[in-house]
């Protein structure tokens, strides 16, 4: 009984659980980073029915995941097809949602999507300048993640291309054609890039140079259709364009309606429908087939009222949100001007006599604190003055009695050296030691003359160190010796060496000093 009931529990899970985990590990299997990548771009190029239940369940997906970028990148191709069906106003919904969310996220690439559609948005009712806005607004921020992100350049060809077709569809056909050039130039895989040449083809056919335009169109219908691409529709469009002016009228047609078929099929790019059928209606006219051409013209005007129309279902919320907001503008202002009339009519007189009031108070204000940052400046100058003077002061008689002790200093030198060269004859013995005491505390001497003198002229070595950083130890007590005004003589005797050795020492230091000959070097150390 036991294994029985075991069995049927187990039959239980799996019957009411291994449906749900199936499901799920397939929706992580179509929703993993990789798939998704890798199909986004497919799916935008196909039938907007099968595109947007894909992109819809993508977004709920990825927000229960906690993943922002592609809940937003999913809500943004939302956008995207709305926008291709005709529904303008819910694809500007789409985007002012997600907006605000894009601009706090370090990652750029659903800001560059979001700016990249409201250009075009923009563009289709005719805001030209907001829609350029836009779309460059869309470009820098590509330029911008590329440089930190170091990453392929596909987005930034895209970029371009965004800007290229906003300046085609303001009829800027010569500011288009360096953002088309800049795709080519960025294009590191040397792949043809399809959808910039069908763009040229379309300028070159416009600007009357229709060999070019060929060369441009040359394969690319045939791979727009055997990749299935939503694409298709325009440039079948701009073929059309191009039989149109090269007066071959059948072809045009032709390629008119398989233009209109592609939209029909695709269900995108609708607002290029109208007109297309206005072009084919013009061609029908041309081949004197009155009822074809009023069929599309009449077609032409129920598509584009649909589309545009400030009453149809589509957009009234849009106009109506807009004229609510322009009512409000002009009664606000209204009342503005009221009250601006009103305080200028009683107040006029007591404003005027406020502003002369706080006119003077500010003269006498900036007049007491001018007086004062004189003043204070005056005797912060004197007090320096003063300061200056007293360190000078202290500091020469400092350097008076360095000087004076070390004038007694070679007095007794001077005897002690008397005193060892009588002993040298009469007791060499005592000699020696005497001598190497001599030699010792003399050193000693050198050291306590040498500490005082730094302590006293505290910056004259570091400003010597500047002059020249490879003045040895030797150089830097003669010129100590030569800053107190010792002669030669007085630095031979007190530094135990010869007077052609100081000589030789103070050429050197002027040398090392970069002074002419007619630079005195005590002069020049007694201003260090």
């Amino acid at each position: 009984m036991n294994s029985a009931k075991k069995y049927l529990l187990l039959i239980f899970l799996f019957r009411f659980f291994l449906p749900g985990i199936i499901a799920q590990s397939k929706e992580d299997s179509i929703y993993s980073k990789e798939n998704y990548l890798k199909n986004r771009f497919k799916m935008i190029q196909l039938n907007t029915q099968d595109a947007y239940k894909y992109f819809k369940e993508g977004a709920e997906y990825f927000i229960k995941k906690g993943d922002t970028v592609n809940y937003l990148r999913c809500t943004i191709n939302l956008s995207d097809i709305e926008m291709r069906r005709g529904q303008f106003t819910i694809a500007f919904d789409l985007l002012f949602d997600v907006l605000p969310i894009s601009n706090q996220i370090l990652n750029k690439k659903p800001s560059i999507e979001i700016h990249s559609i409201l250009g075009i948005l923009y563009g289709i009712y005719g805001k030209d300048s907001i829609a350029l806005q836009h779309t460059i607004m869309a470009h820098n921020l590509s330029v911008h993640n590329i440089k930190t992100t170091l990453k392929s350049n596909d987005s930034l060809i895209s970029s371009y291309l965004d800007v290229a077709v906003r300046y085609i569809e303001m009829k800027s056909y010569k500011k288009a054609l360096p953002y088309l050039d800049s795709c080519y130039i960025i294009n590191t895989s040397q792949k043809r890039l399809h959808f910039v040449d069908a763009h040229y083809g379309f300028i070159y056919t416009k600007q009357g140079n229709y060999p070019k335009a060929k060369e441009y169109f040359t394969n690319l219908v045939p791979f727009f259709e055997k990749q299935k691409l939503g694409f298709q529709s325009s440039t079948y469009y701009f073929l059309a364009e191009l039989k149109s002016a090269l007066d071959q009228g059948d072809s045009a047609i032709y390629y008119y309606e398989k233009s209109i078929n592609s939209i029909d099929s695709f269900q995108s790019n609708l607002k290029l429908k109208p007109i297309i059928l206005e072009k084919l209606a013009n061609a029908y006219l041309k081949k004197n087939n009155s009822k074809g051409a009023f069929l599309r013209l009449q077609e032409s005007k129920r598509i584009s009222d649909n589309l545009y129309n400030t009453q149809s279902k589509q957009n009234q919320v849009l106009f109506e949100i807009k004229n609510k907001y322009k009512e409000d503008l002009v009664k606000k202002e209204e009342q503005i001007i009221a009250q601006e009339k009103l305080i200028e009519s009683n107040d006029k007189a007591k404003f005027r006599l406020k502003l002369l009031v706080g006119i003077l108070i500010l003269l006498v204000v900036i007049g007491f604190v001018t007086f004062r940052l004189i003043f204070r400046m005056k005797r912060m100058s004197q007090e320096q003055n003063q300061e200056n003077e007293k360190n000078e002061a202290i500091l020469e008689v400092k350097n008076k009695e360095l000087t004076t002790n070390a004038l007694q200093l070679i007095e007794k030198e001077h005897l002690v050296k008397e005193l060892l060269e009588s002993l040298k004859i009469n007791d060499p013995e005592n000699f020696k030691v005497l001598n190497r005491k001599y030699k010792h505390s003399n050193k000693k001497i050198w050291n306590d003359f040498h500490l005082r003198f730094s302590q006293t002229n505290t910056t004259f070595y570091k400003k010597l160190h500047k002059l020249n950083p490879e003045l040895t130890t030797t150089d830097l007590k003669h010129c100590a010796l030569i800053k107190l005004n010792f002669d030669s003589k007085e630095m031979s005797h007190l530094l135990g060496i010869s007077l052609n050795s100081v000589h030789v020492a103070r050429s050197r230091i002027r040398k090392k000093l970069d002074l002419r000959r007619d630079e005195s070097l005590s002069n020049h150390l007694s201003k260090l």
